[in-house]
């Protein structure tokens, strides 16, 4: 089981499947998603959210593929809010939350916050160059005033945020980003440094380095702190990447801690593969860590070698892991 900070629930996370209705080109599910592999049981579901539960689970999130095309969404998340789950997520994609009336039963069923997987304000950009489907982000958008009129009508306890992936199309329209989404009523965002996967893997247009991304980051770092004040975090970068544009001493501890600390803004949960057939559950955090995630041999002096995940391997695979520096 996972390891929480005080005052924490215990977390779980139940990934129904790779299907999805969008194509984005950076997906960790594209790999498997066209061998059309079936949806989790609804037993299946029902059994690991009891065994969670019985573990000491009061929150549980809903993961694909994209799980509002999950057949038994709503279902599931009443099932979650019967067995007594305080915190019921979905991360989604939000494309069929344009559905007004689809919205208003997943927040009766029990659904109390939405993390939006939205990458970009601008057609061209969502629609056309990630996502793959016409006229996507003004579904998307729909749904986003639903959920707003949702959370106003004292729904969604739990919030509503933005889940984007930062990426060489998206980098530089961060703060148009921030703006078009603050004037809907979302000022929760968390930037994902892109996990180079996928069909974009070996294609360094799409996962720039440090070195070329850090000044931009930077700068909407310290904007959000003299004038958008929105809630802000990165995730995927490392806290020396800040020396990399020649931040340091006290503004760099301010900035790590409060916008880079992925161990303190994401602290272990559990998930569940419910597709498969026997128990295939594991920390998601340990696994990003010590599989999936790489750090070079200099990363041995830093002090926050024990918290720090260092960078993907398929990064490394592109750029090495020169730019890192101990702290």
């Amino acid at each position: 089981m996972s390891v929480l900070r005080s005052g924490e629930l215990r977390r779980i996370e139940i990934h129904l499947g790779t299907r999805c209705n969008n194509f984005c080109v950076f997906c960790m599910s594209s790999m498997n998603r066209d061998q059309k592999e079936d949806w989790a049981r609804p037993e299946r579901v029902q059994e690991e959210l009891s065994h969670f539960y019985e573990k000491g689970c009061r929150a549980v999130g809903f993961l694909g593929g994209e799980p509002t095309v999950y057949p038994q969404i709503i279902e599931s998340i009443a099932y979650a809010r019967g067995l007594g789950y305080e915190r019921i997520a979905l991360c989604t994609n939000g494309t069929r939350l344009s559905n007004a009336d689809f919205c208003r039963s997943l927040t009766e069923a029990g659904l109390t916050r939405v993390t939006l997987s939205i990458h970009s304000h601008r057609a061209e950009v969502e629609d056309s160059l990630i996502t793959g489907v016409p006229g996507n982000l003004g579904r998307k958008v729909e749904g986003i005033k639903n959920l707003v009129a949702l959370r106003r009508a004292g729904h969604l306890k739990d919030g509503i945020s933005l889940n984007p992936v930062l990426c060489g199309p998206t980098l530089p329209e961060m703060e148009q980003y921030i703006v078009f989404f603050g004037n809907l009523g979302l000022d929760d965002i968390r930037f994902n440094y892109i996990w180079p996967y996928g069909a974009v893997r070996d294609e360094r247009a799409w996962t720039p380095p440090f070195t070329k991304s850090m000044p931009e980051i930077v700068r909407i770092m310290l904007l959000n702190e003299k004038r958008l004040r929105r809630r802000l975090s990165f995730g995927g970068i490392p806290r020396c990447a800040l020396s990399l544009v020649g931040v340091s001493g006290r503004l760099g501890e301010f900035l790590a801690a409060k916008y880079l600390d992925e161990a303190f803004f994401d602290p272990g949960n559990d998930v569940s593969m419910a597709t498969k057939q026997g128990p295939d559950r594991f920390v998601w955090q340990d696994v990003k860590k010590n599989v999936l995630k790489t750090a070079g041999p200099q990363c041995a002096r830093c002090r926050h070698q024990g918290r720090c995940e260092g960078v993907w391997k398929t990064y490394a695979d592109l750029y090495g892991t020169e730019e890192l520096s101990p702290l």
